[in-house]
């Protein structure tokens, strides 16, 4: 079964919006990610590493101790992460493109971990079953963070801005994404023959200002749009 293309490509300002992107979501993942058990000397895999974003918050996570290798199938998408890591003085982090589940390394992994990924996935339970059985030591962790766009909206209703969320859903399903993958974790762990996840549940609220670190605007000022992002995390104990 063939995964869904990325329906956002890789363009420049697509790895632009990424970043952005990340700067809004970043405090939820450090707590998704240290609430998991992410932590310092760490030797951990990310998985759709895209700019690098995910990478550097975790590479910080587990400090100079530790070790992050970034995985993506986009080689792009890589050379741009590999930029930003050099600019940034990051020793303890490197990126190698291709399928996670295909690739080889030297070492298991203390942590396997991912944002925005299974919601790309044909089948992200083979996908979380594969970098478990291949690259995870026993005692180690699975942590995924996905979105949730079931109760997306404004209030008071902002007429542009639900229907721009409703465009995004329509064009992420057009192109076979999940864009309730959030909903769906806890079957991609019990999929993939795993026990019952830790799961938790963030919700962003923001005012106008907050719509444009969303790349949206509300076309009204005081409303609020609400999005919701779930992580699920499995230790291989």
């Amino acid at each position: 079964m063939d995964n869904p293309a990325y329906a956002l490509g890789h363009s420049d300002g697509e790895l632009e919006r990424l970043r952005i992107q990340s700067r809004f979501v970043e405090p939820i993942t450090r707590q998704f990610f240290q609430e998991a058990g992410i932590g310092t000397g760490m030797r951990v895999l990310d998985v759709g590493s895209g700019a690098g974003d995910v990478a550097f918050l975790t590479a910080d996570l587990v400090g100079e101790t530790g070790e992050v290798i970034g995985t993506d199938k986009a080689a792009a998408a890589l050379t741009t992460a590999r930029q930003r890591a050099a600019a940034k003085g990051l020793h303890n982090v490197s990126f190698q493109a291709g399928d996670p589940t295909e690739l080889t390394f030297d070492r298991p992994f203390d942590a396997v971990v991912g944002r925005y990924v299974l919601l790309f996935q044909a089948d992200p339970a083979a996908m979380v079953r594969a970098l478990m059985k291949q690259h995870l030591r026993p005692g180690g962790l699975i942590v995924f963070q996905e979105p949730d766009w079931t109760n997306v909206r404004s209030f008071p209703p902002a007429p542009s801005y639900d229907r721009c969320c409703q465009w995004i859903v329509e064009a992420f399903r057009g192109a076979g994404s999940d864009t309730n993958a959030a909903n769906n974790l806890y079957t991609a762990f019990a999929g993939a023959g795993l026990p019952s996840p830790q799961m938790r549940m963030q919700t962003f609220v923001g005012g106008s200002a907050g719509c444009t670190s969303l790349g949206a605007s509300s076309g009204r000022a005081g409303s609020q749009p609400f999005t919701h992002d779930g992580a699920a995390r499995y230790s291989n104990s």
